[in-house]
């Protein structure tokens, strides 16, 4: 057997099946009755707010915890037992002991039975796993500071989630006694110094924090790039550690002065668009980043354009217009990577809201879209060469980026399929502004764009939205899709499921030459030819090395 995380080592009376005598005396208590009182630290946990209906839903319902057709990947997420924090919210909301009463019901029924589950993914165990551990910790901790004075919350059921918590940490101790890259020891340390926090009594503590500050350390230092990115490149998943890096900075000063600290927010906010989100990058969901910068502490970001070398992605913007290129590599995982099969695809914004989109994340891992659409090359904005799969190791590079005054440039390769795909963006920044694509590669291959409304026709090119596509020629076939995706909307500050609708603009040469112009009301006449891009009467020359308007120009290397 392969095992995802260490071989199993799950003790039966220290962790699996803690007495209650055992309990009692780690925590230097005569009874049960005695740890209810909660004088311990307040759980550095932020409550859900308003989910009193959330948790009246859950009254009475009858569940299953074996039930293996939740899907593969969404059984172990259902044992985070996060779905139940409705409950505990609402009860500290409105102080009904109802709440408590169903809590006791769900949490003990889980108790009892989650010895009996059993997982599909091969070498990993359901409950006693890194992410496993860390959420429960999260939410039983709060469950024990809400519920600690409310009687209708039996003696029984609290002894249980002491169990749980103490079972977990001490797990966590022994799985952790070394570094690991990924978001799940990540985390997971940071939860284990939270729990040594609030349980400085139990012998094993003291030991759980250094523990836990060495992985911590460790992390800061070899899984945080140098830019401040979490290694994985993606938001989703940088704030998910970045949450639980909080609460371990503040329970400890030291590690609250290491600079990656600061780094992690300066990264999160040189990636946010105009609107006030982050793009679902690889697997992530759209990120809405204020309330979390808000805990941190004070970065500077850089203004207009600029590099986040460590992490590989390239960000234009002027005043109103936002773009973010990737061109990172692929980066493995515990069990799987969330990077994504695509290489100098982008996302383009406004202040309104995106412009061209991407698949992103997806609802859950079990979805059946999540190989072949959201983590495909087809639902990104990049080449997609018909009949060859996309390579893993995909050696993609960087070979120019300039900022100017009139004029953004990025360049760019990879050898994801058999032949090099070469791209530049020149981001024309005085108005009117627009990106110019050029893409080339030695095989026939579609240039993909997704925008969020279906393409028509107009002049020489296409309209989606509050954007116009126009090519440098017409293609040699014109291929429309779509598919699901998450889409802001700054109003709620919320991203629900739509669709977006894909573009592909096929050329047996394999070379493009594509203007992608943003506009409010009617789109604008453009024209592109191979050497210029002329808008509504304002024409621009672009040559190898350089732009030019009137009797503006910017040069960028090379000669002309």
């Amino acid at each position: 057997m392969t095992y995802v995380e260490k071989p199993p080592h799950v003790h039966e009376t220290r962790m699996r099946r803690i007495s209650d005598e055992d309990l009692l005396a780690a925590l230097g208590a005569a009874g049960v009755a005695e740890t209810r009182h909660w004088r311990r630290p307040k759980p550095l946990w932020d409550l859900g707010r308003d989910e009193v209906e959330a948790a009246d839903a859950l009254i009475g319902q009858e569940v299953d915890f074996l039930d293996k057709s939740r899907g593969r990947s969404r059984l172990y997420g259902f044992h985070y037992l996060r779905w139940m924090m409705p409950l505990v919210s609402a009860y500290a909301r409105t102080g009904d002991p109802v709440y408590a009463k169903e809590w006791d019901r769900l949490f003990t029924r889980w108790y009892d039975t989650r010895d009996q589950v059993e997982g599909d993914w091969p070498g990993l165990d359901v409950v006693w796993y890194s992410l496993g551990v860390w959420a429960r910790s999260m939410h039983v901790n709060a469950a024990l500071a809400v519920f600690a004075e409310e009687p209708a919350l039996s003696d029984g059921c609290w002894a249980r989630m002491l169990k749980t918590v103490i079972g977990g940490a001490r797990w966590a101790a022994e799985e952790h006694d070394e570094f690991r890259h990924g978001n799940w020891q990540f985390v997971c340390a940071c939860e284990l110094l939270h729990a040594a926090t609030l349980y400085p009594e139990l012998p094993e503590a003291a030991s759980w924090a250094r523990v836990a500050r060495a992985r911590i350390l460790d992390h800061l230092e070899r899984d945080v790039r140098a830019d401040g990115g979490h290694h994985e490149r993606s938001p989703g998943y940088h704030v998910m550690v970045l949450e639980s890096l909080q609460r371990a900075v503040a329970l400890d000063p030291e590690i609250a002065e290491h600079p990656k600290v600061a780094a992690m927010h300066a990264w999160l906010a040189a990636l946010e668009a105009p609107g006030g989100w982050v793009p679902h990058l690889q697997d992530s969901g759209v990120v809405w980043p204020a309330e979390l910068l808000a805990k941190g502490p004070k970065v500077a970001v850089p203004d207009g354009s600029h590099l986040l070398a460590a992490s590989a992605y390239a960000v234009m913007r002027n005043a109103g217009l936002y773009a973010v290129v990737n061109y990172g590599p692929y980066v493995g995982h515990e069990l799987e990577p969330h990077s994504h099969h695509a290489a100098l695809d982008f996302v383009l914004a406004d202040r309104d809201g995106p412009l061209a989109w991407e698949a992103g994340g997806p609802p859950s891992y079990d979805d059946p879209g999540y190989y072949d659409w959201y983590q495909a090359t087809r639902g990104h904005n990049t080449l997609l060469v018909p009949g060859q799969d996309y390579t893993e190791d995909r050696r993609a590079e960087l070979d120019l980026f300039v900022t100017g005054e009139h004029a953004d440039v990025f360049a760019g390769h990879h050898h994801g399929y058999a032949r090099r795909h070469d791209r530049r963006i020149v981001f024309v920044r005085d108005e009117p502004s627009y990106w110019l694509v050029t893409d080339t590669i030695d095989a026939e291959a579609i240039w993909q764009l997704h925008g969020l409304e279906p393409w028509r026709p107009h002049g020489s090119g296409y309209v989606s939205g509050r954007v116009l596509v126009v090519p440098a020629g017409p293609p040699d076939e014109v291929v429309h899709g779509n598919g699901p995706a998450r889409i802001p909307d700054q109003r709620t500050r919320t991203a629900e499921y739509g669709e977006i609708h894909s573009l592909g603009l096929r050329r047996r040469d394999g070379r493009f030459t594509v203007a992608i112009v943003p506009f409010h009301g009617e789109p604008p006449e453009v024209t592109v030819t191979e050497s210029g891009v002329t808008i509504d009467g304002t024409t621009d020359t672009f040559s190898a090395y350089g732009w030019s308007r009137g009797e503006s120009s910017q040069h960028w290397g090379g000669d002309e």
